[in-house]
């Protein structure tokens, strides 16, 4: 009789479980409160989704505030707060919070809910904003970038955001009206930092000042309107603490110090400290160790919930969809740096005039990635989309070889054209590459592809300065000595020319005369085109590569559906039942989490 009163009892209590769970697997147990169906009336009209994809705009608004804008006023701000030996952490210090946040809060976004991830990013990004903005040496800047990074990670995420709230078929529209949103940054951001230096008396930080303003109002907006499925209806039937002690904790250490590793590393190898330095490879070797330790326990050892789900690599073609990916960030993010040292060298004008030239990857990709928007949406053959942009990438990549001194239109024109065919990859990768994994496996996807992304970006930004670096210590010799010397300038003054050749000041040479100085600018110049095929060459590699890849993905127009992955809850959404509904099942979750192994008590079958 006692067996038959415990089996009643088990069954109940599984029955009870189980009511109205809609997805279960041995991570969640979601709700069905949580998925997108029976949406309220007129929902896509709400304050609470207006809010939020006002909120989602700002963000990325804020990222490129906080970092596109002061990159191109590093000079400056070192010449202002400095001169520091440590200017160069700037950059890799919000690559690092940039490469490490992606993963991270796309994982734990899945598992304990978004809205405290986006309020908690965007304030990152505020307070970075406030320690930059006020900053009084390099290092605080480095601090306040540290946090950037970290909040570009969860402002970039966006597409995580907008993804689940949307119908799946529209959802590429909707990331590219995001990235839209940030235009007059992402295309004019180099001129504007520049007149912002110029004609107001706090300079460079107007860039900072202004990212206070964006950031907070996002902070504001995302704490009112953001109300997405929270942890109770995510985990029906667990608590939090029996949620941490299910985390990877042990992975988490891995991964994190060993990317942080691995980037340092690549970034010290790329100008601080020799490639066959103790420092350099010692890192490096560390940092891969310990990233190849990472994904090993991930897939051997842990026995909870892992930080990177390997079985979505298994997923239909999405992991040619993250190499198609990072290969167009190799050449998107690595151009930001070299495009304006190639026009310096190749198309020397006034600090405006490169300004404007400058703006060319941000415009070009930014339109390839509203126009990649539309033929998503609208070519259900996506694998073609994705197969002729890396054809593009690698056809107009190549032709940037043939570059030259004075090829000013001609250079304009290839690079616009190669960083539009980046555009719609990003477009495409973001928006599609999820759609073939479990929906709540989506922030994971994105978060996994963008730590590749970025890291990847990251080591193709080496690989390609370095090439330039030794390129250009061989060919500026060649080209400039003889150069020097038949234009008349006295072989004793050569040290000197090559020393004022790396500071902008030939005048200051002995011996020199603006006859020899057209000539050795025209040398130089020459060297340097040469030097940039080169790079170019790397470049063409990567962009074959991205060719085989998006050979290797699937057609995604089968999935550009009606359903709606996640809604959110509330009065903002006009949900007020559902409001009631949500409270009520958070009030039972924690009497359960009260009562004796977080479990009702059930009575005594008679």
């Amino acid at each position: 009789m006692r067996d038959v009163q415990d089996e009643q009892i088990e069954q109940s209590m599984h029955t009870q479980r189980d009511a109205h769970v809609a997805i279960h697997t041995e991570t969640y147990d979601i709700d069905e409160d949580a998925l997108g169906t029976n949406l309220p009336k007129h929902y896509y009209r709400s304050a609470g989704f207006i809010g939020t994809v006002i909120a989602l705009c700002l963000g990325n608004i804020s990222n490129y505030l906080g970092w596109v804008m002061p990159s191109n006023s590093l000079t400056l701000i070192n010449e202002n707060l400095g001169p520091s030996p440590n200017i160069t952490w700037v950059a890799i210090s919000y690559t690092l919070g940039l490469s490490i946040g992606f993963l991270i809060v796309g994982r734990l976004s899945d598992i304990f809910g978004r809205r405290w991830f986006f309020i908690g990013g965007n304030s990152f990004a505020l307070i970075g904003a406030i320690v930059s903005g006020t900053a009084t040496s390099v290092e605080a800047i480095i601090g306040g970038e540290v946090l950037g990074g970290l909040a570009g990670a969860v402002q970039i995420s966006f597409t995580v955001a907008i993804a689940e709230l949307v119908p799946n078929k529209h959802r590429p529209l909707w990331i590219s009206g995001i990235f839209f949103s940030s235009f007059e940054i992402a295309c004019f951001g180099p001129v504007i930092a520049q007149k912002l230096v110029t004609n107001t008396a706090a300079g460079w930080r107007w860039s900072f000042y202004l990212d206070i303003i964006v950031a907070g109002l996002a902070v504001v907006l995302f704490y009112f309107f953001y109300h997405p499925p929270n942890f109770q209806l995510l985990h029906k039937n667990r608590s939090r603490m029996e949620q941490l002690k299910r985390m990877d904790f042990v992975g988490l250490v891995l991964f994190i110090g060993g990317l942080a590793v691995f980037l340092i590393g690549l970034n010290w190898g790329s100008g601080i400290y020799p490639w066959k330095s103790a420092q350099v490879i010692s890192t490096i070797v560390v940092g891969a160790v310990a990233l190849v330790a990472f994904v090993l326990y991930d897939t051997y050892v842990h026995q909870g919930d892992p930080l990177m789900p390997i079985h979505l690599f298994k997923s239909r073609g999405y992991l040619a969809m993250v190499i198609t990916a990072m290969v167009g960030s190799c050449v998107y993010y690595s151009m930001n740096v070299l495009w304006p040292q190639q026009v310096a060298y190749l198309f020397p004008g006034s600090t405006t005039h490169n300004g404007w030239l400058a703006c060319i990857v941000g415009s070009s990709c930014l339109l390839g990635q509203i126009v990649g928007g539309g033929l998503c949406k609208w070519i259900p053959k996506s694998r073609y989309i994705l197969i002729i942009s890396c054809l593009s990438l690698t056809v107009f990549s190549a032709a940037m070889v043939s570059l030259t001194p004075g090829d000013e239109t001609k250079g304009i024109a290839l690079m616009f054209m190669a960083c539009f065919s980046v555009g719609i990859i990003e477009t495409c990768s973001l928006s599609l590459a999820p759609l073939a994994c479990a929906s709540e496996d989506l922030g994971a996807a994105l978060g996994a592809l963008g730590s590749i992304r970025s890291a990847g970006a990251s080591v193709a930004t080496a690989i390609y300065s370095t090439i330039l670096s030794n390129k250009l210590g061989k060919f500026v010799p060649e080209y400039v000595t003889p150069a020097a010397l038949s234009a008349g300038l006295p072989e004793s003054s050569l040290a000197d020319l090559y020393t004022n050749l790396t500071a902008g000041t030939l005048a200051k040479t002995p011996g020199i005369n603006a006859q020899i100085i057209a000539a050795v600018s025209a040398a130089d110049s020459s060297a340097a085109a040469q030097a940039f095929k080169y790079v170019w060459y790397a470049v063409i590699a990567f962009a074959v590569l991205a060719l085989v890849a998006a050979c290797l993905t699937i057609n995604y127009g089968e999935y550009l559906t009606d359903e709606v992955a996640r809604k959110m809850h509330g009065a903002t959404v006009g949900d007020k039942e559902g409001d009631n509904v949500v409270n009520e099942k958070v009030a039972d979750f924690e009497s359960k989490e009260g009562s004796v192994d977080g479990r009702q008590e059930i009575p005594e079958v008679k």
